[in-house]
């Protein structure tokens, strides 16, 4: 048993951050119902490769959803879809902000209707301000967080990170804040409740610690500022291909020195004392690399862990999958997508009581249980005859 069964989540959300924080939920159980537009839905379903219209992309962030495509602008579907939010325990969405106010599905209308309901909203730069209204995808996040300014630290050019880091970042945070309001509810401290997540809040939040420490102090009086953790990481060249080291202690320092045949660092007094290591990091690595180019990456992994130093190699993508390490911890699960055939993802990786999690449902199709999930609520086959005639579910 998975801890968020018997929870019930309605979501009107589209393309990244919304649906992977539902189904990171959903891959714990909880019983995540999509409200799509009747059209072509979440545009997700029409982004990556694709098999059998099933998108790699989507059948991903939507396994273990059911999907219900409905016009959510028409006055009269509105009531059958109350109806089925007052089943629920938990709303989101990541329209821009007062967008589904004005279709009737705001905070204020479903609190009336549902006092108990868990409402999460995910925006770009927060619900009001001089930038709520503009629509934002993730690399403007990473610009306007310093993310990407913090790949360029060290005299490169700043840099996109290479996948939707701000979105997932803001998925996780809202998952994490609706796992907390069902525990509060939980304990009788709070009912309903009305959460706001921004995307810019969350990418600052990830960030802080390691990439603004030398912005966490007000004032110059008594500031040292220090290198950051940014500059320390960069892959290494090999003769056949690279790898990544992270060289801290003493130990670590004296082990590679040791697998690189170079004790000539020992001496050296920009390497040889931790703090000054630190400041000449970079500068270490490059001088690492003059040696390390001449021998192959399967002989310096081997050697460099064989003295205790964390070294490894930077897989392929093809690599990954044939990884021992993920093969033993069953990283990578299988299953037959109804329409898209067998498919590969990655495992739920949170394992409860030794019990891993699976794919209890493949992604749905556009509205696929639409006549089933309004039917649960008492609408009738004339009516739902009706609603689909007017062209206002599907």
């Amino acid at each position: 048993m998975q801890p968020l069964q018997g929870v019930r989540i309605i979501e009107v959300t589209t393309n990244a951050s919304g649906p992977l924080a539902t189904g990171l939920l959903a891959d714990q159980g909880a019983d995540v119902i999509r409200l799509e537009t009747i059209d072509i839905g979440d545009p997700s379903r029409h982004v990556g490769g694709v098999r059998g219209g099933v998108t790699g992309y989507n059948g991903y962030m939507n396994r273990n959803k059911r999907s219900i495509a409905v016009d959510l602008k028409d006055e009269g579907v509105r009531p059958y879809i109350h109806d089925l939010i007052k089943t629920a325990d938990v709303f989101v969405q990541n329209s821009r902000p007062g967008a589904l106010t004005r279709s009737g599905y705001g905070f204020d209308e479903l609190h009336k209707i549902n006092p108990d309901l868990i409402y999460l909203s995910i925006s770009g730069f927060g619900p009001d301000g001089p930038a709520a209204g503009l629509r934002v995808y993730d690399p403007i996040i990473q610009g306007a967080s310093g993310f990407s300014y913090a790949q360029g630290v060290g005299g490169d050019a700043p840099e996109l990170v290479k996948t939707i880091a701000s979105d997932k970042i803001a998925a996780y945070t809202a998952a994490q804040a609706i796992s907390s309001a069902l525990f509060a509810r939980e304990r009788g401290t709070i009912g309903g409740h009305k959460i706001e997540v921004s995307m810019l809040d969350a990418s600052l939040a990830f960030l802080w610690a390691d990439v603004y420490w030398n912005h966490s102090f007000v004032g110059d009086k008594g500031f040292q500022p220090k290198p950051l953790i940014s500059e320390f990481y960069r892959v290494v060249k090999t003769a056949d291909s690279y790898i990544t080291t992270i060289i801290v202690g003493d130990v670590e320092f004296k082990g590679a020195c040791k697998a690189l045949d170079m004790p000539e660092l020992l001496e050296d007094p920009r390497f040889n004392v931790l703090t000054e290591r630190f400041t000449n990091y970079g500068l270490m690595l490059g001088v690492i690399e003059q040696k390390a180019v001449s021998i192959t990456t399967a002989d310096l992994v081997a050697r460099m862990e064989a003295e205790g130093v964390p070294c490894g190699a930077i897989n392929t993508f093809d690599e990954v999958l044939d990884d021992p390490r993920v093969a033993h911890s069953g990283s990578i699960i299988e299953y037959d997508h109804p329409r898209g055939g067998r498919m590969r993802q990655a495992r739920p990786p949170a394992v409860f009581n030794d019990e891993p999690a699976g794919v209890r449902l493949p992604s749905p199709a556009l509205g696929e249980h639409t006549d089933e999930l309004l039917g649960s609520i008492g609408c009738s086959d004339d009516e739902l005859a009706k609603l689909r005639k007017a062209g206002v579910i599907a």
